[in-house]
């Protein structure tokens, strides 16, 4: 039986048992695509938080920092200029409720656009290993709040990306004419090598409740 991708699962931040939501082909097939280059990392994490429900921005500032805690850090500010963003882009939405004594405060919604750009993030692998330390173990964490099989799906393709990226080195290395070129090339691969270790090492077991 094949195992269902991290896109076919919704998120729940309280840590419950996910459903199935939207397929990955049907992510394909509406043209909605994911392109890191096209996106602010920091709209991911935001994205994730709104997954599970509405926030208000406070709200969704503590959520990440109790959740992500030192692994992605966003200020107050720094994340009601991303929910612009995703409104602009039409990934997010809100609406103004009264408050009697207050001024009117504003309570943020992921659209299902916004929802299928999260998912297929969120079952893409990073290309580069720099961004291990912070977008693929927000990815992680996320994973964590489905289930070990999500967990092991995501690290199976990163492992996947890593091991071929070593493959690719190894042949650069061949052509390597200066000393300073193979050193470079030697802490890559010492970089992807201790990357595959470590992802090796990552407890998939560790689900968040």
């Amino acid at each position: 039986m094949k195992r269902p991708s991290l896109v076919a699962f919704a998120l729940n931040m309280k840590g419950e048992r996910l459903l199935p939501d939207i397929s990955e082909t049907s992510v394909h097939a509406r043209g909605i695509t994911y392109d890191p280059k096209l996106r602010n990392p920091a709209d991911f994490p935001v994205l994730g938080v709104l997954y599970r429900g509405p926030s208000h921005g406070y709200d969704l500032c503590r959520e990440l920092r109790d959740r992500l805690g030192e692994v992605w850090r966003l200020r107050t500010s720094h994340i009601y200029a991303v929910l612009a963003g995703l409104e602009k882009d039409g990934l997010a939405r809100h609406e103004r409720i009264a408050q009697e004594t207050r001024p009117d405060k504003k309570i943020f919604s992921i659209t299902d656009k916004g929802r299928r750009v999260f998912l297929e993030w969120l079952s893409s692998p990073v290309t580069n290993v720099r961004d291990l330390r912070m977008e693929f173990l927000a990815k992680f964490h996320f994973a964590r709040l489905d289930s070990t099989t999500a967990v092991a799906d995501l690290i199976a393709k990163q492992l996947s990306v890593c091991r071929d990226n070593q493959k690719s080195l190894k042949k650069t290395r061949t052509l390597c004419k200066t000393e300073t070129e193979l050193a470079e090339t030697d802490f890559r691969l010492a970089m992807l090598e201790a990357s595959v270790t470590w992802l090796l090492r990552l407890p998939p077991l560790a689900i968040i409740n």
